[in-house]
C-alpha cells in the first residue's frame, strides 16, 4: 500500500488530518502490507507530540487485552511502546522519521499479518485455530467483557525485535512520561547506530 493508497483507506485528504485514535488503529490493525515509505510521508504531515499521544493510547489499550498471565508478551509490547513513543519525541532530522517509519511499520506488519497465535477453544475436543496478535487480542479483549473464554498460546509471537538503537529510545520516553528533569549531560552512546534504512527521504520528493 503505497502513500496516496493509504492515504484513501484511512479516508483522509491529506496526512495532517491524521489526529484521532481510530486514525492510528486503522493504520496498525489495516490486513494490507503497508510500505514503510507510505508510513514516512504520512508522518511527515502529522504533529509528533500528537503521535506521541495516540502511539500512548493505542497502547495502553492493547496492553489491558493481554491476558494477566501474560507476562512476557506484556513487557515485549509495553517496550515497543515506549521506543515507538521515544523516537516520535525525539526527531531531529530525516533520518530519525525514517526510522520510526520503518520501526513502525515493521510491528505493524508483524502484529497484524505475520504473527501467530494459536487460540484453543475451552473444553473437551475443543477446535484450536492459528491467528495474528491482533485478532487473538481483540478475542481477549471480548472474553474480559463477558463473551466466550478461550486459551491462548503465544510462544510462537514473541519473536518480534526491534532494532537495539530503536530499543534505546524506550528510556527516553520513560523518563519523559515519569516527568523526570533530562540529563543534558548524557550522551547517546557511540556503539549504537541505526544503518539499516530501507529507503532514502530524498527518492520520495
Amino acid at each position: 500500500m503505497n502513500f496516496e493508497t493509504l492515504l484513501e483507506f484511512l479516508e483522509l485528504e491529506s496526512a495532517d488530518e491524521f489526529e484521532y485514535f481510530e486514525n492510528l488503529a486503522d493504520l496498525v490493525e489495516a490486513d494490507a502490507e503497508i510500505l514503510p515509505e507510505a508510513v514516512y510521508q504520512l508522518f511527515e504531515g502529522v504533529e509528533m507530540e500528537i503521535l506521541g499521544e495516540l502511539l500512548e493510547n493505542y497502547f495502553e489499550e492493547m496492553l489491558k487485552s493481554v491476558p494477566e498471565d501474560t507476562v512476557e508478551l506484556y513487557t515485549l509490547l509495553d517496550s515497543v511502546k515506549m521506543a515507538l513513543i521515544g523516537m516520535s519525541r525525539n526527531i531531529e532530522e530525516d533520518s530519525d522519521l525514517v526510522l520510526l517509519a520503518d520501526e513502525f511499520t515493521r510491528f505493524r506488519n508483524w502484529y497484524s499479518l505475520d504473527s501467530v497465535v494459536w487460540v484453543r477453544e475451552i473444553g473437551e475436543g475443543g477446535r484450536e485455530k492459528g491467528m495474528p496478535l491482533r485478532d487473538a487480542l481483540t478475542l481477549s479483549r471480548v472474553e474480559q467483557l463477558g463473551g466466550e473464554s478461550y486459551e491462548y498460546i503465544f510462544d510462537e509471537a514473541l519473536d518480534f525485535e526491534m532494532d537495539q538503537y530503536s530499543m534505546s529510545f524506550a528510556d527516553l520516553a520513560a523518563d519523559d512520561l515519569a516527568e523526570e528533569p533530562e540529563d543534558e549531560d548524557e550522551e547517546e552512546d557511540p556503539q549504537l547506530k541505526y544503518t539499516d534504512y530501507v529507503f532514502t527521504p530524498e527518492k520520495l520528493h
